[in-house]
């Protein structure tokens, strides 16, 4: 009797050892009635199983079928890759973002049969395909012959003209920039420079231009950053509103004339987003001058996702410096990327948005 309760006092010893140096022990769900989440626990306990194996065991592209954001669905993926399973229904009330009524929500979604799972999934992918501000309109397709689209930086404004034509391929037709001399332009010498460039930017049925970043305020920085943010965000103001105020030739477009393609979109498309970051589009730009077709597209049956560069504008891009030719080669995939998921509605670029 002796020995056997030193077996198993060592025993336990060992186990506590053991755990401490390799703690990846099995971890038990939490499915006891909580108050965290506004509710003495209306799941079952089979419903909270079903709920932690999914957030723990599915994948992410599983994952967006429900009711939750991509951004939220992000942190999830990196509290899993950092602190393993969850344990418990209201351990994911600790992430950023998610408050009693976004897990409900979400919560819910797992509970729900699968055909409406598909149904919530069906209006995700829908809400997704919006990408401008204000959303283009599908009435508007038809109507649209050719559309400007604009990169504005604090050295450079950049711009491409696309020329639509119906069962052919689209023609850039424009391509060309405006150099903006000082980052600290007084406010009449503002004026003056974007009355040159409208000199110069040609007209369309449409302008689009990357939806600019929210201004923040910076509790450090200088003056000097200050003011450039400022100029910068008075520029944008100033090009949309001379924009605004063209005269419109094509008498059948009566709605809105410029559409900001949501930020980074252009950037996803063409795979020259990384991390939280973009890179150069120089190799996407010397690849579509090669091809002559767009990124994701070549098995398309939609003609008009084919673009032609002449050979003239191709040698403009090169003579440029390469600062230049980047800001040239972002305007040129904004403007595509509008085409390609607004006008055209290429199967092949919505999807990539849906990854």
């Amino acid at each position: 009797m002796f020995q056997s309760s030193r077996f198993v006092m060592y025993a336990r010893l060992f186990a506590i050892k053991f755990h401490r140096f390799f703690p990846v022990s099995v971890r038990n769900f939490n499915v006891r009635s909580t108050t965290k989440l506004g509710f003495p626990c209306s799941y079952t306990e089979e419903e909270t199983r079903k709920i932690l194996n999914t957030l723990n065991e599915q994948n992410v592209e599983h994952l967006y079928k429900y009711d939750i954001s991509k951004s939220r669905l992000k942190r999830i993926e990196v509290w899993r890759r950092k602190f393993g399973m969850f344990i418990s229904l209201d351990q994911v009330l600790q992430l950023d973002g998610f408050g009693v009524t976004v897990l409900r929500k979400f919560y819910d979604s797992i509970v729900e049969s699968p055909k409406d799972v598909n149904a919530v999934s069906s209006r995700v992918i829908k809400k997704d395909a919006k990408c401008t501000i204000p959303v283009f309109s599908a009435n508007l397709i038809p109507k649209v012959q050719n559309c400007v689209s604009l990169y504005i930086g604090l050295d450079f404004v950049t711009w491409a003209k696309f020329q639509i034509t119906e069962d052919q391929p689209t023609t850039l037709i424009g391509w060309n920039s405006f150099d903006i001399s000082d980052r600290k332009l007084h406010i009449t010498d503002l004026i003056r420079t974007v009355n040159q460039m409208n000199q110069l930017i040609p007209e369309a049925d449409v302008y689009v231009v990357e939806n600019p970043a929210i201004a923040q305020t910076l509790t450090t920085g200088s003056a000097l950053k200050t003011n450039i943010n400022v100029q910068k965000s008075q520029l944008n103001a100033m090009i949309m509103l001379m924009l605004c105020n063209r005269p419109r030739d094509n008498i059948e477009l009566t709605e809105n004339n410029i559409y900001f393609l949501k930020q980074f979109i252009s950037a996803r498309l063409f795979g020259i987003y990384v991390g939280n970051e973009r890179v150069s589009s120089e190799n996407v730009i010397r690849s579509l001058m090669e091809r002559q077709v767009g990124l994701n597209e070549e098995d398309s049956m939609e003609n008009r996702s084919k673009l032609i560069i002449p050979s003239g504008l191709k040698i403009l891009y090169e003579e440029n410096s390469d600062v230049k030719r980047e800001f040239l080669g972002q305007s040129l995939l904004v403007g595509l990327s509008f085409l390609r998921l607004c006008v055209f509605e290429c199967e092949n670029s919505l999807s990539v948005l849906r990854r």
